[in-house]
């Protein structure tokens, strides 16, 4: 990579046939590129649920294997102690015992093994959940219905993707992904819980509508369900503060770190880019409005960026003003450092409200949506959000 100076496919299901319009046959042609779209959604789902299924089958051999049919049959077992010790710490401990009983292993699983296969639990449910959703993209809705849809695909990607993680991290068998600390777990469970409260937000925000029912009804107890998730990990390392309430962006720091003038997690070389001068860093990506630069917009260099960096992505961002709605800096795209020329110099705008028929999800002039910290950091740039009452309106 190149351095500068800063100087210089599917049938329709039936709820799908019932919700369709008249509408339909209009919209069939835009329909196919949309399914084609998900298509790599769908493939991570269904990838995801088989990788937590075969991990399921870990804590089973470990366990006695008379439990592997636990709830095949549909018959209602009574919970173990463990289940019901581990299900009283949660909020929701019906819904808690409900699901465990009838996952593979759970029955026989110990107080230590249930933190593990609750995950598990989980993420089979979320990825369930994205692979339904996907069936009702081709629907015909409104711009706000869709704004709200979009939104809930995308967090439910998103947190298959923390469960996922989370999984790796709980997981008694080491497996190939990286293993996160104690903290990342309930950060990244955390936010997985915020991601569902945001998708219904959305869809309160659309009103009342057949597209709204439906979605309730494929997301339905995802929210409760990382709620005690949440709960049962946090409680199993000893931390009772949580009791299946997320403390939001929770990071715990030594009390020798939060003294620092740096978070203790701050790396040595992203500490020693932070206090160096603009002009003696070097940038992997420049942007410039005059073309002088290796793009001209923003949006151009978060695209150009690699995606899982393992190491830091320098964006230097020269003076001036830059418009653009809506800018997302995905889950995919680590270890990001955008630098301006000064807060006074690069200045960042968006103007995106409600009031162009979109979610407050998508009104953000800039959003980062990765959670591996430390991830992402801005520095020397003024962030403007310039929208108006109306989209209308002129002043």
């Amino acid at each position: 990579m190149g351095y500068g100076k800063l100087v210089s496919e599917g049938g329709e299901s039936s709820s799908t046939r019932h919700l369709q319009s008249e509408e339909e046959a209009a919209t069939a042609t835009s329909a196919k590129p949309r399914r084609t779209k998900l298509k790599p959604i769908i493939i991570l789902a269904a990838v995801l649920i088989v990788a937590s299924a075969v991990s399921a089958g870990v804590v089973v051999s470990l366990r006695n294997k008379s439990a592997s049919g636990n709830g095949a049959d549909g018959v209602h077992r009574k919970p173990s102690r463990a289940i019901s010790r581990t299900c009283s710490k949660t909020r929701f401990p019906a819904l808690c015992v409900d699901s465990l009983v009838q996952f593979p292993g759970a029955l026989t699983a110990s107080d230590k093994d249930l933190v593990h296969i609750t995950v598990n639990m989980t993420l089979q449910r979320l990825g369930k959940a994205l692979y339904d959703v996907t069936d009702i993209s081709n629907l015909v809705m409104d711009t706000s219905s869709r704004s709200a849809y979009d939104d809930c695909l995308e967090l439910l990607a998103d947190s298959v993707d923390l469960l996922a993680r989370s999984l790796t991290s709980v997981s008694p068998v080491s497996g190939g992904g990286a293993r996160g600390t104690s903290e990342d777990v309930r950060t990244w469970l955390s936010a997985a819980l915020t991601n569902q409260d945001t998708c219904t937000d959305g869809f309160d925000e659309v009103g009342g509508s057949k597209v709204k029912d439906t979605m309730s009804a494929k997301v339905k107890d995802l929210s409760e369900l990382v709620s005690n998730c949440l709960a049962i990990y946090s409680a199993a390392g000893g931390d009772d503060d949580f009791s299946g309430i997320p403390i939001g962006n929770r990071r715990l720091l030594s009390s020798s770190a939060a003294e620092e003038e740096f978070p203790g997690w701050f790396s040595k070389r992203d500490r020693m880019l932070l206090e160096s001068p603009v002009s003696s860093i070097q940038a992997d990506i420049i942007v410039s409005q005059d073309g002088n630069g290796t793009v001209k917009t923003i949006a151009e260099a978060i695209k150009k960026a690699p995606e899982y960096s393992t190491r830091r992505i320098i964006i230097y961002v020269r003076a001036g003003k830059y418009e653009e709605d809506n800018l997302k800096v995905g889950r995919k795209k680590t270890n990001l450092m955008f630098i301006g020329d000064g807060k006074g110099k690069t200045v960042i705008s968006g103007g995106k409200s409600i009031y162009d028929n979109v979610t407050t999800f998508h009104t953000a002039s800039f959003g980062i949506y990765s959670y591996s910290l430390p991830s992402f950091l801005l520095l020397s740039v003024l962030l403007l959000f310039t929208a108006t009452m109306c989209s209308f309106c002129t002043f």
